[in-house]
C-alpha cells in the first residue's frame, strides 16, 4: 500500500482577480504531521477548504488514497476520511458536550427515514456507539469532559472548547486531520497543554494524516515531521524546521527579515 494519502496538483482557487491558491502541489503521507505555516491571507484556510468541499476548486486534482474528491460535496469527503477544526469555534455554545461532538459522526449515521421510523433498535444501538466513542474521546483530552458530557459546552473553559472541537473531528475515526490554529484565543500554558494532548494522542493513532495550521513557531516545531510555506497561494518552502528558519524566501515572507 502506498504511503501517499493525500495528492494535490495545480490546486487553484481564485476569489474574483484574487489568487488564493495558485497551482499549489502537495503530498501527504500516512501518519505524518505537517505544519502549514504562513503570512495572513496567504491561502492556509482556503486550502482547507477546498479540501473539505467548503469551497470549490478552480484547477488542480485532489485525491485521497487514489479517490479523486475533486469538486466533491463535505458530506462526502466526510465519510471519506477527512475533518477539521476552524480558526473560530464552531461550538452550540447552548447544547451539550455530547451534542457538539456527535455532530462529527453524522456522516457515518444511517439518518434514513426507514431507520428512524421503522428501525428503531438499530437506531438505539449507534445512538449508544456514538455516546460511548464521545465519552472515550474526551476522556483522552480531560476526563472532566467525559464526566460532563450532557453539559452545555458554555460551562467549560477555553482550552476544554478546543479540546471539544478535536473530539468533533475525531470522532468519526478521520484519516486526515486538519486542524486550522486550535490554539487561537488561549493563553501560551494552555496553548503548551493542548499540544500535550495532541501528540498524546497522536501516537495512538500512527496511521493518521494531521495538517497543522498555526503561527506560534514553537508549536510548529514541537508537533510537525515535515514544514509547508505558503505565501500569496504558492508554496514557497518544504522541508525541516530548521530548514524553514533559516530560508531566506520564508525569512521575507513570513517572518518580515530583509524586506
Amino acid at each position: 500500500m502506498s504511503s501517499t494519502l493525500l495528492h494535490c496538483a495545480g490546486l487553484t482557487k481564485t476569489f474574483g482577480g484574487l489568487v488564493a491558491l495558485d497551482r499549489f502541489d502537495v503530498e501527504i503521507r500516512r501518519g505524518e504531521t505537517i505544519g502549514l505555516v504562513g503570512p495572513n491571507g496567504s491561502g492556509k484556510t482556503t486550502f482547507f477548504n477546498v479540501i473539505t468541499g467548503l469551497c470549490d476548486p478552480n484547477a488542480g486534482t485532489i485525491r485521497l488514497d487514489g479517490r479523486d474528491l475533486f469538486g466533491c460535496a463535505p458530506q462526502m469527503i466526510g465519510r471519506a476520511g477527512v475533518a477539521r477544526t476552524f480558526q473560530r469555534s464552531r461550538l452550540m455554545l447552548d447544547q451539550s458536550v455530547f451534542d457538539n461532538i456527535a455532530v462529527g459522526a453524522l456522516c457515518h449515521c444511517d439518518l434514513g427515514l426507514l431507520t428512524n421510523l421503522f428501525r428503531r433498535a438499530r437506531w438505539g444501538r449507534e445512538l449508544r456507539e456514538t455516546v460511548n466513542r464521545a465519552r472515550e474521546i474526551a476522556s483522552r483530552f480531560n476526563a472532566a469532559i467525559a464526566d460532563r458530557l450532557f453539559q452545555p459546552v458554555s460551562s467549560f473553559p477555553m482550552i476544554d472548547r478546543r479540546r471539544i472541537e478535536i473530539c468533533r473531528a475525531l470522532i468519526g475515526r478521520p484519516r486526515l486531520l486538519l486542524l486550522d490554529e486550535p490554539s487561537a484565543g488561549m493563553t501560551p500554558d494552555e496553548t503548551r497543554e493542548l499540544m500535550d494532548d495532541l501528540l498524546a494522542f497522536r501516537s495512538e493513532m500512527p496511521d493518521l494524516a494531521v495538517v497543522l495550521v498555526e503561527h506560534e513557531m514553537d508549536v510548529i516545531r514541537r508537533v510537525s515531521d515535515r514544514c509547508i510555506v505558503l505565501n500569496f497561494g504558492r508554496k514557497v518552502f518544504e522541508g525541516s524546521f530548521d530548514g524553514l528558519i533559516a530560508d531566506a524566501e520564508v525569512q521575507a515572507a513570513y517572518l518580515g527579515i530583509g524586506q
